[in-house]
């Protein structure tokens, strides 16, 4: 069934003027680019004998993207596209072993802060704390649990910075002796 045709439509042009006509020859960026999708079942096919389905579907994808916007055609594509991929699973499997290497840390140390500490522990802490005499436990909780520094203390009770040091080291002193017996 054929339209009919109308004075309207004779006047439109058929083609924008911008676009290329159809006997021109493809530009190079559309000759390499199917020079590089020619390739690329080649390559999922070996990257599959190696690295299995899902991983070899992610490496030729990944070179794919590395390579089609290449403006210069390789003399050896093959060669090439299995260069950027070894490279790729490389740098793959480099990534993957650090990042197992970081969550076995991680779990390492979650399971000795679970293993080091008891509620035992806890209450042993606070009564060596508490059986400390009051001027000793100040000085200790404002250094170790407050963090401010000897002199920040010293200027607190009016006392000068030697004074406090002093006090801190008997402070510990005991501490260290209450939590061993």
């Amino acid at each position: 069934m054929s339209r009919p045709h109308s004075a309207r439509a004779a006047r439109m042009p058929l083609a924008d003027a911008s676009a290329a006509p159809k006997d021109a020859p493809p530009s190079q960026d559309a000759l390499a680019e199917k020079s590089w999708r020619g390739h690329l079942a080649w390559l999922r096919t070996r990257l599959r004998g190696r690295f299995g389905d899902d991983l070899a579907d992610d490496l030729a994808q990944e070179t794919y993207l590395r390579l089609v916007g290449r403006q210069a055609a390789a003399e050896t594509p093959r060669g090439l596209l299995m260069t950027v991929a070894a490279n790729l699973a490389r740098d793959t499997f480099r990534r993957d072993r650090v990042r197992a290497e970081h969550a076995a840390q991680a779990r390492r140390g979650a399971a000795a802060d679970k293993g080091g500490h008891t509620a035992e522990d806890d209450l042993a802490v606070r009564q060596a704390i508490l059986s400390l005499p009051p001027k000793l436990r100040d000085v200790l909780l404002l250094s170790k649990i407050g963090g401010l520094t000897n002199r920040q203390i010293a200027q607190r009770y009016g006392l000068s910075v030697r004074a406090i040091d002093k006090r801190l080291q008997k402070a510990i002193t005991l501490f260290v002796a209450q939590l061993r017996d």
